[in-house]
């Protein structure tokens, strides 16, 4: 790429980092209090235990754990309301920031606040699992606590996590940044509306409950496309039309990858911004180029062809994933040995190789242009209007109410068969 495309790539990658970062780090009334993170709080051992994660600005390290506040307090509230004796709950507290963009957000990158949650999750999780054996669990998530509450019920549901499957009664995740793209309602479940019983029990209050919520397209811009395993049929994934946070365009690679980037970002100043986004686009840059180099060219007996395994706009998503490793000093010495085969066979048959090898990298690139033609479209960027609306009012517009239901009935069915 020349001097000037490159500065014209880094220029736009920067602009939707930050557009994005203002989309997922949507405002909520932060949280604060007394509490601190540490042990759970138990008062003797109810049927269900529910756990919840807030969204980005609605929480912090210092969050009182028993506040019903924010997207999830206004969930969990009502449970605790219609099932009293049945149910406990915690919220974990964490400092669901971006970077330090997001007022009542803490300083870090967005990927260290979900880490740090993801973690007390296990930590949580463990506890109660110990202390109360008869006690099963349950898991609300909202924006960025859904996606910290989405890896904990993946590994559950892997056999990887905390716990054990059995364990864990249901999952509602909502405005899930990793949604897989038109997901279900139940991921992994398409067309199911009603939940899985929790295990051993008959289901028969869960029954009664519908998880109707309208179809939402496009998938999360996180782009994780998680599935669940065992708990496949208890983990809900809840997402408004619209919501930039779980509905992202279909062909819109680039904002994927400026998500991805800004997630790992510190962003408090200007300064520290623009030298962070920097870096972290050289080395996914950097980091997709090699993998292209040593999985998507083929080179022998005096040939070379461009194959790929993958389109250039998912080696971008993927090498911009914070959850992919860099690639390592062997690595990076084969490309580099790869590239220096490539070149040496082009230089022997130019006249031969140079213009079929235009031909696919034309066609790679004219893939990578169709992947993010809804960048360009207006028409698309219509339905994103009023995203920030449709990101916040999930408590208002009344896509609650069906999780609370599946609660309440969760905690009906576990106290009825102990």
């Amino acid at each position: 790429m020349k001097p000037d495309a490159n500065n014209r790539a880094r220029v736009i990658a920067t602009a939707v980092a930050t557009a994005t970062a203002t989309v997922l780090g949507l405002v909520g009334a932060t949280t604060t209090g007394a509490g601190s993170a540490g042990a759970v709080p138990l008062a003797g051992c109810p049927a269900l235990y529910v756990l919840g994660v807030q969204g980005t600005g609605q929480s912090s390290p210092t969050a009182d754990p028993l506040a019903d506040t924010g997207v999830v307090g206004a969930l969990i509230a009502p449970v605790l309301l219609a099932a009293p004796g049945l149910v406990q709950r915690s919220y974990i507290p964490y400092g669901a920031g971006f970077g330090g963009v997001v007022p009542g957000g803490g300083p870090d990158p967005y990927v260290v606040s979900v880490t740090d949650a993801r973690n007390q999750l296990d930590a949580a999780a463990t506890q109660i699992a110990d202390t109360c054996p008869g006690t099963m669990i349950a898991g609300i998530g909202y924006s960025q606590g859904a996606q910290a509450m989405s890896w904990f019920a993946r590994d559950i549901g892997a056999g990887a996590g905390p716990v054990a499957p059995d364990r864990v009664a249901g999952i509602a995740l909502y405005a899930h940044p990793d949604r897989a793209p038109d997901a279900p309602i139940f991921p992994g479940r398409p067309g199911q509306t009603v939940p899985d019983p929790a295990p051993g029990t008959r289901g028969a209050a869960v029954s009664t409950v519908q998880l109707a919520n309208p179809p939402a397209g496009g998938g999360g811009i996180a782009d994780g496309a998680t599935s669940y395993g065992a708990l496949t049929g208890r983990v809900a994934d809840i997402c408004t039309d619209g919501d930039l946070a779980c509905s992202a365009p279909d062909r819109a690679a680039l904002l994927r990858v400026g998500a991805e980037i800004a997630a790992q970002a510190d962003l408090r100043d200007p300064v520290a911004a623009i030298g962070s986004l920097n870096a972290l686009f050289t080395g996914a840059m950097g980091g997709a180029w090699t993998t292209v180099v040593l999985n998507d060219f083929q080179v022998g007996a005096g040939n070379v062809d461009y194959a790929p395994q993958l389109g250039l706009a998912g080696r971008l998503i993927e090498a911009a994933d914070p959850r992919t490793p860099g690639p390592s000093l062997e690595e990076l010495r084969a490309a580099d040995a790869r590239w220096n085969e490539i070149t040496a066979t082009v230089a022997a048959n130019p006249i031969g190789l140079l213009p079929k090898l235009a031909g696919q990298l034309g066609t790679a690139w004219g893939g990578l242009v169709a992947d993010n033609a809804d960048l360009l479209n207006p028409a698309i960027w219509v339905r994103y209007a009023d995203t920030v609306a449709r990101h916040n009012n999930y408590a208002i517009n009344g896509q609650l109410n069906s999780g609370i239901a599946w609660m309440v009935a969760l905690a009906h069915d576990i106290a009825g068969s102990q």
